[in-house]
């Protein structure tokens, strides 16, 4: 069952890998875009409320992160430790995603328990699918190629899950005879799709997970992880402070196509579209230059790219007379900033587990990934709640003219904040200690650990 773990990968059984982040991508953009309106406005629950079911959704599904990780570590089975989650949790994934956007009539205490049954399973789904990318191959250049297709599948159901549900609403809403039911159809079209991609994952991925025979845990694991892997620190900062970068962006974007730019619903969906798309065309070129410089290079390059121009955008648009300079800054630094963050971060991840192999003994990508997931939904939550605090300082009101304060407090929401974050997160990559020469190293040494040869630490010891 191993013959994957030191070679290329066919590309079919990478292209099937993707897919399943097809289901997390579009089922994410679909309670974090729109279930706020839906609650509010179709069910009719008071905002303050739904807003704190999002949050609840927030942090069940941080806490559940780890744990969900280190269970699936421990696992004894047959099948493998990751894949057997797929299947449990393929069908309850698409049908909670389906009572979440369906109205009972049952309020807040249905939507509530909603959440935290679809989030349950989404982390059953998502941190073992995670950890099973870890396990498939250990080859630097592989790896990243696997993350790659995994980013195709991404973008595009980002694009299909941005783009598409308020269509189907009312398309649906007419057909059915109400906007709730349209509502409730939508969320069942995209939770079909979801069942299938991810039991396309299941099947295709079939054989090609490493099967350990040793593992354990002790609660502290969790603690001990960040404290004795260097590498596992450093990645973490990486993507702790990219990620609140990119945060910052998708955050602000709405605001600043509604309020700076003076876009509608169609515009703003519009940009929205480009935004995705454009993206796609950045996914080879970013797996080109990690391939050939490595990740962390690539990841200093791509992120200085869009540092730069974020600031030449934030000094230069001020409205609607700037749209050209607009849509060709949505193209170069916001398509950027859509895919490299997670393109680089899922493909760095993996390295960090062989790291702890050497030190403990156990692959344990489970725990690793889940960590890396709680850290990201933290992240993003302080995130959140930091740009609604600066919202609500340079005085933002829906719906109406803004100020030109708020107005400026928007540009530099979106282009200049997300700047301080990402210097931060270049800085923790030049001194990130692994490398492809250092990850060839480390394999070839638990090599020799598992045939019981003599081996050396002292090429990689920076890396503990």
């Amino acid at each position: 069952m191993e013959k994957s773990s030191n070679g290329k990968l066919p590309f079919r059984i990478k292209l099937g890998y993707g897919s399943a982040e097809g289901a997390g991508s579009s089922s994410w953009n679909l309670i974090y875009i729109f279930l706020l309106y839906f609650l509010t406005d179709a069910v009719g629950i008071n905002p303050a409320l739904a807003g704190s079911i999002l949050m609840i959704a927030t942090l069940w599904d941080a806490f559940t992160d780890p744990f969900v990780g280190i269970i699936s570590d421990n696992l004894k089975s047959q099948r493998g430790r990751r894949r057997p989650f797929l299947l449990i949790s393929a069908l309850p994934f698409g049908i909670t995603l389906w009572l979440l956007f369906t109205d009972f009539h049952l309020g807040f205490a249905y939507h509530v328990a909603m959440v935290v049954l679809f989030f349950t399973f989404f982390t059953m789904m998502n941190v073992p699918y995670q950890a099973l990318g870890a396990e498939m191959t250990q080859d630097y250049n592989e790896r990243m190629s696997l993350v790659t297709f995994r980013s195709w599948w991404m973008q595009i159901f980002t694009l299909a899950s941005t783009s598409l549900p308020m269509v189907f609403v009312q398309v649906f809403g007419e057909a059915l005879g109400s906007i709730s039911a349209g509502w409730s159809a939508m969320a069942a079209v995209f939770g079909a799709i979801s069942i299938l991609l991810i039991l396309l994952t299941w099947r295709t991925t079939r054989g090609y997970e490493l099967f350990p025979e040793n593992t354990g845990f002790k609660l502290r694991d969790i603690y001990d992880v960040i404290r004795q892997n260097r590498t596992f620190r450093y990645t973490l900062g990486i993507w702790m402070f990219s990620i609140i970068a990119l945060n910052f962006v998708v955050s602000t974007a709405l605001y600043f196509f509604t309020y700076v730019m003076g876009f509608g619903e169609s515009m703003s969906g519009m940009a929205f579209g480009v935004l995705i798309a454009a993206s796609l065309i950045y996914l080879p070129i970013i797996d080109y230059v990690a391939k050939k410089k490595s990740k962390r290079i690539a990841f200093i390059i791509f992120a200085a790219f869009w540092g730069v121009l974020s600031v030449v955008l934030g000094l230069t648009i001020t409205g609607p007379e700037d749209s050209t300079i607009f849509w060709i800054g949505l193209v170069t630094s916001g398509a950027v900033s859509a895919c490299m963050v997670y393109q680089l971060g899922w493909a760095m991840i993996p390295d960090v587990t062989e790291v702890d192999e050497l030190m403990s003994g156990q692959r344990r990508e489970g725990l690793y990934f889940g960590v890396m997931a709680f850290i990201q939904k933290i992240a993003s939550a302080l995130a959140f709640q930091v740009i609604g605090i600066i919202m609500a300082w340079v005085g933002y009101q829906p719906a109406v003219t803004q100020t030109p304060e708020t107005l400026l407090g928007i540009r530099m929401l979106m282009y200049e904040a997300p700047v301080l974050f990402l210097i931060i997160a270049i800085v923790i990559a030049y001194f990130l200690p692994m490398t492809r020469d250092k990850h060839q190293a480390l394999c070839e040494i638990l090599k020799l650990k598992k045939e019981n040869k003599e081996y050396d630490i002292t090429p990689i010891k920076d890396l503990f």
